[in-house]
C-alpha cells in the first residue's frame, strides 16, 4: 500500500472510529450501528462503505465485520491519538526556545503524566524529580543543566548505596559542576555509585531514565537553560527505549567529567 492510500486509510479510520471501535467488539447488522452509534442511517451507511472501500471492515452474511488490517490501523490510529491528545495538553510545555521538535520522541507521549509550570514555580518540578530519584535505584541522564537543590538527594542515595546513577552533562552543565560544585560532585563520584561525563555539544532537553524498581524516562523541557517549563513522565516501554539510545548516543561521544 502506498503512502497516499495508506494516509486515506488511516482518515476514513478517524472519521468513522465510533463505527469502528463498535465493530471491534462484536459484527453488527447496519441497523444495529444505527442504534448503538447514535448516528442517522445514511451517516452509517457511508461510514460502512468507506471503511469496506479502504479493506477496514468487510461485510459476512449480512453483517459487518472488522479486517485484520483494519485491526492493526486502528491499533495504530489509537497510539497516535494518544500521543496527539497529550501534546495538545502540554501545548504551553512544548513552547520553547530549544530545538527539541526533531528529536523529541513521539512515544514519549504514550502512558505518561505532565507538569507544566511556565517559569512561575520551577520548585515544583524540583520536588517532582526529587521524589522520582528517592525511589529510585538506577538511574541515568543526559542533562543542559544541573539543578542544584537535586544535588543533596543524590548525595544520600548513592552514599546510602540506595542508588547507581550516570550522567551526561551539557557544556553549561558541566561548568556549572566545575565552578559551583566542584567538592559536592568529588563526593558524589568518590562513592563508586555515580558516574559522570561531559558532553561538549548543545542539549536541548533533559532526558533521565529510571529502570529499576519501576521503568520510565523523565523529559524535562527547558526554554532557556536552567529555565525549565516541566517534565513529561513516561512509562511507555518504546519511550524508555528511546531514553536508553538517547543516554547511550551522547555518552559515546562525552569524556569523563574532570575536577580540579
Amino acid at each position: 500500500m502506498d503512502a497516499e492510500k495508506s494516509h486515506a486509510a488511516y482518515m476514513a479510520l478517524h472519521k468513522r472510529s465510533s463505527i469502528f471501535k463498535r465493530l471491534i467488539e462484536d459484527p453488527a447488522y447496519q441497523n444495529q450501528l444505527v442504534n448503538e452509534v447514535d448516528a442517522s442511517q445514511s451517516t452509517v451507511y457511508r461510514g460502512l462503505k468507506q471503511l469496506e472501500d479502504h479493506n477496514l471492515v468487510k461485510r459476512q452474511n449480512g453483517m459487518y465485520a472488522t479486517t485484520t488490517f483494519g485491526e492493526i490501523v486502528y491499533t495504530q490510529y489509537e497510539r497516535t491519538d494518544e500521543i496527539v491528545q497529550t501534546f495538545a495538553e502540554s501545548e504551553r510545555l512544548l513552547e520553547t526556545r530549544q530545538e527539541i521538535g526533531t528529536v523529541l520522541d513521539p512515544s514519549v507521549a504514550c502512558d505518561a503524566t505532565t507538569l507544566v509550570i511556565g517559569e512561575t514555580r520551577p520548585d515544583l518540578v524540583y520536588e517532582y524529580l526529587e521524589e522520582q530519584v528517592s525511589e529510585a535505584a538506577k538511574i541515568s541522564g543526559v542533562v543542559p543543566t544541573v539543578f542544584s537543590a537535586m544535588v543533596d538527594t543524590y548525595l544520600t542515595q548513592v552514599t546510602e548505596n540506595r542508588l547507581d546513577a550516570e550522567f551526561v552533562f551539557g557544556r553549561e552543565a558541566t561548568e556549572h559542576v566545575q565552578t559551583k560544585l566542584s567538592d559536592e560532585f568529588k563526593t558524589l563520584l568518590n562513592t563508586g555509585n555515580f558516574e559522570a561525563y561531559s558532553y561538549s555539544g548543545e542539549i536541548p532537553m533533559g532526558v533521565v531514565v529510571i529502570t529499576e524498581p519501576v521503568e520510565h524516562v523523565l523529559i524535562v523541557i527547558h526554554d532557556d537553560i536552567g529555565v525549565v517549563r516541566g517534565v513529561i513522565d513516561s512509562k511507555n516501554r518504546a519511550a524508555v527505549s528511546w531514553g536508553i539510545d538517547w543516554y547511550s548516543k551522547h555518552e559515546t561521544d562525552s569524556t569523563p567529567l574532570s575536577l580540579s
